[in-house]
């Protein structure tokens, strides 16, 4: 075999692998991963994240209470420094919101809908969109101690917000299950139906609104659907 050969082999080949690669990328699902709260957990926090960049598109994104010199070469987008609309841009683009370190004042706020700080807004946002949230519980959850030692009252104050939050549907589980229960969000995601009732298209024709686009696999009930002729509203379904 010649030099040309052997040179536009080796170029072929590097050429299927790139395209391979990126096809590969551009097929994995979309999750942001939310670091925003001081942990003693780094390197285990870091190890999931990790992981969840091995199979899905992620983004990372930080508040400044995060060691910024833990991420090592980890691309993140600082909340900080983003504007609220492309902070929602992302939460439009993203399939699961991952927290891997929770706080006090996270389930706090988040169980009683207090958006005045970044991440809050953040969360609350996605689940307003309704994007499955999953959160690592290890740092908030009472240990063996705290609920020998702390007084019932503590208890069953945490525990009223964590069943809230479990309630609004975000999986509260602890670290070591973090990954295993995204895998799972993103089967369950696959079968979502979010159903359009009469007064979806109501709301949407009181905010002046000519269409609204739903997931694709949403279920329109008969009464939307003659709504949405009446008020002259198309309803465009979302592929991907």
């Amino acid at each position: 075999m010649d030099l040309n050969e052997t040179v536009k082999q080796i170029v072929q080949k590097v050429v299927e692998d790139y395209v391979k690669q990126l096809s590969q990328h551009q097929g994995r699902k979309p999750i942001t991963i939310l670091l925003g709260y001081q942990t003693i957990n780094q390197t285990e926090i870091l190890e999931a994240v990790s992981t969840l960049q091995q199979s899905y598109d992620v983004k990372v994104l930080l508040t400044k209470e995060w060691e910024l010199s833990e991420l090592n070469e980890t691309k993140y987008i600082l909340m900080e420094d983003s504007t609220q609309q492309a902070l929602m841009e992302i939460i439009n683009q993203t399939s699961i919101l991952v927290i891997p370190a929770a706080s006090y004042q996270l389930l706090t706020k988040l169980a009683l809908s207090i958006d005045d700080e970044a991440a809050v807004w953040f969360t609350i946002q996605t689940q307003l969109l309704g994007k499955q949230i999953v959160i690592a519980s290890d740092q908030v959850e009472p240990n063996v101690y705290q609920q020998i030692l702390a007084p019932s009252s503590v208890l069953e104050r945490l525990q009223g917000y964590i069943r809230q939050i479990q309630t609004d549907q975000v999986k509260w589980v602890p670290l070591r299950k973090l990954v295993q229960t995204v895998e799972q969000q993103m089967i369950d995601n696959e079968d979502k139906q979010p159903l359009i009732l009469g007064k979806h298209i109501e709301k949407a024709y009181q905010e002046g609104l000519k269409e609204i686009a739903t997931p694709f696999k949403s279920r329109i009930t008969p009464v939307a659907k003659d709504l949405a002729k009446e008020f002259n509203i198309k309803i465009s379904p979302l592929r991907g």
